[in-house]
C-alpha cells in the first residue's frame, strides 16, 4: 500500500513538474511571438494576429510566474524570465503611453475641441445614454464624432438640448457615424473605403472651414482566413488604411485638404497602414500620443488596444488630448484640442 502511494506521489510530482515546464515554454513562446508581431507588424494576415498579442499583461505574467518559481523558470541564470518579463512590460507600457503636447499660448477663441467616442449605440443599461450624454455635455466639444450613436429618437432630444445639429452616415434606424456640432455642418460626400463607412463633413468653426473625414472600420475577420470566431479576431487592415491614405493625397491634390480624421478604425495604431498618415495629405499627428494617458480605447474596463483614433493635420499647433472612461460604453473616448492658425 505504501509502495503504491509513493509511486502515486512520485507520478503526481512528475506531472506537476511537467505542467510547470509546459507553462514556462508557453510563456516564452508567447513572448517570442509577441515580439515578432511588434517588430514585423501586419505585413500579412497571419502576422497581424501576432501584433495583437498585448505585451504589458504578458510581461507582468512572466514576472509573476518566475516569482512563483523563485527565479528558476529558465536554466542557468536565476530570474532570467523575470528580467525578460520586465523588459516586455516596460516596452508594452511605453508604447501605449502618450507623452503630452506642448502648451502653446493661444488667443482667446482660437482653440478647437474635438471629441471622438464610440458610444455603443447609446450605452449599456437603461441609464447608459443618460450617463454618456452627461459626459459629452460636461466636455462641451466644438465637434463631436460619435461612432455607433444611439437611434434617432434618443439622439435628437440631446442634440436639441445642446443646440447642436448633426450629419449621420445614412438615414436609417442605426447609423455607424454621427458628426455633431453647434457650428455649421455640411455633408460634402461619402467616401468609398475598403471595409469601412466614411464621409467628409465641412464644419465651419469660428469662421474657418475644417474638413473632417469620419471613418468607421468594419469588425469582421478577413475572408482570407476562414475561422469561426470571425467577430473576435482582427481583420487585416492594410487595404482599408491604404485607401484612406490615398484619399488624403487625392483631396490635397484637388486643393481640398482634409484637416481631421476621426473614428473607430478597429485597427491598432501599430498597423503598417497608419505609417503613411505621417506624410499623406500634408501629414497628420496621432492625437492620443499628445496625451498623458494610457492610449488604449477597447475594451473600456481593460483597454489593451487603441482602436479609436483622431488624426490632426500638422499645420495645427498646440495639439493636446485626454482619454476618458465611462463603463456604460465598451470604448474609451478622447477629447482633442488644437489651435487654429
Amino acid at each position: 500500500m505504501n509502495h503504491f502511494r509513493n509511486r502515486l506521489l512520485k507520478t503526481g510530482r512528475l506531472l506537476f513538474r511537467f505542467l510547470i515546464i509546459l507553462i514556462t515554454i508557453a510563456t516564452v513562446l508567447m513572448i517570442g511571438l509577441a515580439i515578432i508581431g511588434q517588430l514585423v507588424r501586419d505585413r500579412t494576415v497571419e502576422l497581424a494576429l501576432l501584433m495583437y498579442i498585448p505585451l504589458l499583461p504578458l510581461g507582468l505574467w512572466a514576472v509573476f510566474w518566475d516569482g512563483l518559481q523563485v527565479g528558476r523558470s529558465l536554466p542557468r541564470f536565476r530570474f532570467s524570465l523575470t528580467l525578460i518579463g520586465l523588459v516586455v512590460t516596460i516596452w508594452g507600457a511605453v508604447s501605449m503611453m502618450g507623452w503630452g503636447g506642448a502648451d502653446i499660448h493661444s488667443e482667446s477663441g482660437t482653440d478647437v475641441t474635438v471629441l471622438h467616442w464610440n458610444v455603443y449605440w447609446g450605452g449599456k443599461g437603461k441609464d447608459g445614454w443618460q450617463s454618456i450624454s452627461a459626459d459629452i455635455e460636461r466636455m462641451l466639444p466644438d465637434i463631436a464624432v460619435l461612432s455607433e450613436p444611439p437611434i434617432k429618437s434618443r439622439l435628437e432630444p440631446f442634440l436639441k438640448k445642446m443646440g447642436w445639429s448633426t450629419i449621420q452616415y445614412q438615414a436609417r434606424r442605426k447609423n455607424t457615424l454621427a458628426v455633431c456640432s453647434s457650428w455649421p455642418l455640411q455633408l460634402e460626400g461619402y467616401v468609398r473605403i475598403n471595409n469601412a463607412d466614411a464621409m467628409t463633413v465641412i464644419v465651419t468653426v469660428r469662421g474657418q472651414a475644417l474638413r473632417l473625414l469620419a471613418v468607421d472600420g468594419g469588425r469582421n475577420m478577413s475572408k482570407r482566413l476562414v475561422i469561426r470566431s470571425k467577430g473576435v479576431l482582427p481583420r487585416w487592415r492594410t487595404p482599408m488604411l491604404t485607401k484612406i491614405a490615398q484619399t488624403l493625397v487625392a483631396y490635397e491634390e484637388q486643393g481640398q485638404p482634409i484637416d481631421l480624421i476621426a473614428g473607430d478604425f478597429n485597427a491598432i495604431s501599430l498597423s503598417l497602414g497608419f505609417d503613411a498618415f505621417a506624410q499623406a495629405g500634408g501629414g497628420f499627428h496621432l492625437a492620443s500620443k499628445f496625451s498623458l494617458d494610457w492610449r488604449g480605447t477597447w475594451k473600456a474596463y481593460l483597454p489593451l488596444y487603441d482602436l479609436d483614433h483622431v488624426w490632426v493635420h500638422k499645420r495645427f499647433q498646440g495639439l493636446r488630448a485626454e482619454l476618458f472612461t465611462n463603463l456604460k460604453s465598451d470604448h474609451r473616448g478622447q477629447l482633442v484640442r488644437f489651435v487654429l492658425p
